[in-house]
Formats: structure tokens, sequence, C-alpha cells
């Protein structure tokens, strides 16, 4: 087993992408909610909701959706184990405990981050607040992944962006999700101006619509964005871009190569998979059925990495 500092990095990392990621949900649901949908048709915090995998727990303590309620448990909401908040406390109850293992401002960035956000708890706060929020919350953990950068390239690093891709990979891989099959209301808008719309706001939020346009000429279409998130290598949220750089900090570690060759065993089909696809032979096996797929494997990932080093 490896020493406690390896943990406490690898989860300081998950916590800070998943704090950007539940930023970047609201960020959509927010946007969406500002376009009306036909027939008075609104389920976009549903999906935020599915999305966060947080259906469940605000529904113990609410018992319809409302826009701000579902704002407050995404962002503020102690109870909520994936909250920015609560991500952004974890992390930070983790990087007291390495502190000398990381630069100073990797260290700043996380408590400066912590002391801000509960000033934002203990002010009144507005719903037209939440894209300053978002935007906030998205400049803090960029703050933080820039610092470490800097880091001597030794395991601890690798442990650092090890849980970050795999965190960005799961979360990716949930929102292509359930954009595809959830926020629209029926199967007759795909392809339609509210498909496109959403797609469009998807890429706005995820600041990936002018690489898309970059890299894509013409419509942007459901076929184009499915190979964006995840064949297209150059896109650093794609599913490919995040399995490549999972395997490449897990070969790069040094501290057992006997426990990486067996953790790289499980990855070896998905990443064979991500180099050798189609995005025609994706969507003829079914989106649904190969995300679905994709995140199991990372999930399974994560449980070998956890069960061969921490425990």
């Amino acid at each position: 087993m490896l020493s406690r500092t390896a943990e406490n990095l690898y989860w300081i990392s998950r916590y800070m992408e998943r704090a950007e990621t539940m930023a970047r949900l609201l960020d959509v649901g927010y946007r969406m909610s500002l376009f009306p949908n036909p027939k008075g048709y609104h389920n976009e915090w549903d999906s935020v909701l599915s999305a966060a995998g947080a259906a469940q727990g605000y529904f113990a303590k609410h018992k319809e959706i409302n826009q701000e309620k579902v704002e407050d448990y995404l962002f503020f909401d102690e109870d909520n184990p994936s909250s920015v908040y609560s991500c952004i406390l974890k992390a930070r109850n983790n990087a007291l405990v390495v502190r000398t293992a990381f630069t100073p401002e990797a260290w700043i960035a996380i408590n400066k981050s912590y002391r801000e956000m509960l000033d934002f708890k203990k002010n009144k706060y507005s719903r037209s607040d939440l894209p300053n929020f978002t935007e906030w919350t998205i400049q803090q953990v960029n703050m933080f992944r820039g610092s470490a950068n800097s880091l001597l390239r030794n395991d601890g690093y690798h442990f650092i962006f090890l849980g970050t891709f795999i965190e960005r990979a799961d979360n990716s891989a949930r929102l292509l999700d359930v954009k595809y099959f959830v926020l629209l209301p029926t199967a007759d808008y795909i392809g339609g101006n509210l498909d496109n719309l959403q797609w469009i706001i998807l890429l706005r939020s995820l600041s990936s619509f002018r690489a898309f346009r970059w890299a894509y000429e013409g419509d942007v279409t459901a076929t184009k964005i499915a190979h964006f998130f995840i064949l297209n290598n150059d896109c650093s949220r794609s599913l490919s871009f995040c399995t490549n750089n999972i395997v490449y900090h897990l070969n790069s570690l040094k501290c057992n190569p006997d426990k990486i060759t067996d953790i790289y065993s499980g990855l070896k089909d998905v990443h064979n998979s991500i180099k050798t696809e189609t995005v025609d032979t994706i969507i003829d096996f079914g989106l649904h059925e190969y995300v679905t797929n994709f995140v199991s494997k990372i999930s399974y990932l994560d449980n070998q990495i956890q069960n061969h080093f921490f425990k």
C-alpha cells in the first residue's frame, strides 16, 4: 500500500474536477432554462440532476423540481456530497494533510476557494448570481490545475492527473449520455432546432464551442458532437483524450510495476476501442450502450486503483 499522500493527491484532483463539472452542469441548466421549450415542456433541471447523479438526494429533501432549490442543492448544500461547496471542502481537507507534497500556490488556490465559498454562503444571493458563481468556480479550479503543473514529475504528480482524467472521463460520458437521452422531450425533436440549440449550449458551457467549430465544418449535428466528445483526441474533454492520459499517467507511475500492469489489463479493451472505433460503429452499436459501458469500465478502473494502491 502506498502512503496516504498519494491517496490524498488523487482525491484532491478528483474533487476539484468534480466541482468544475457541477458548475458547468449548472451553467448548462441555467442557459437552457432561458429558452422556451415546445408546448411549455421544461426538463433541463431534471436532466442536470440526473447528470450530476444527485436526483435521489435532491428528492429526499425536496418534493418537486424547483430551479432555485436545484441550484442551491448543487452549489451550496452541505448534505450533497457532490455540491461545489462539498467538493471544495473535501479537497481542502485532503490538502491540509499533504500541504508539503505540492506547491504553495496549489494550496493557496484551494484554500482561497474555500474561504471565498464561505463568504458566498453567508451572503444572500439571487438567481441572477448563478452565472457569476459558475464562472468563479471554473476560474478557481483552473488556478489549482495550473499550479499543479509546476510539480516535480514524480508519482505524486501522476496521481494528481490520474485522478483528474478519471473524473473527467466519467463526467464527459455522463454529460453526453444525458443530453442525448434525457434532455429532449421526445425523440421527434432529435435533429431539429431545439436539439441543435441544446448541443450548442452544451458546447459553450464546456468552453468547447470554438474548438468544435475549428475542428468541424458545417452544421452542429449529433454525429459530429459524438465524434468530438468520444474520438477526437484534440478535444481535452473527449473520452479518447481522457483515456490516453489515464494510460500515460498510470504507466508513468514508478511505485509498483506489477500492480500497474494488472490495472491496465482491465483498461486495455477500452483503450483499444477508443483507438479503433469509428463514430458510425459506435452509433450502430448504440451511443447509450457504448457510453454506459465506458462509465462502467471507468468505475471499475477507479475501484482497481483504490484497491491496489490505497487499501
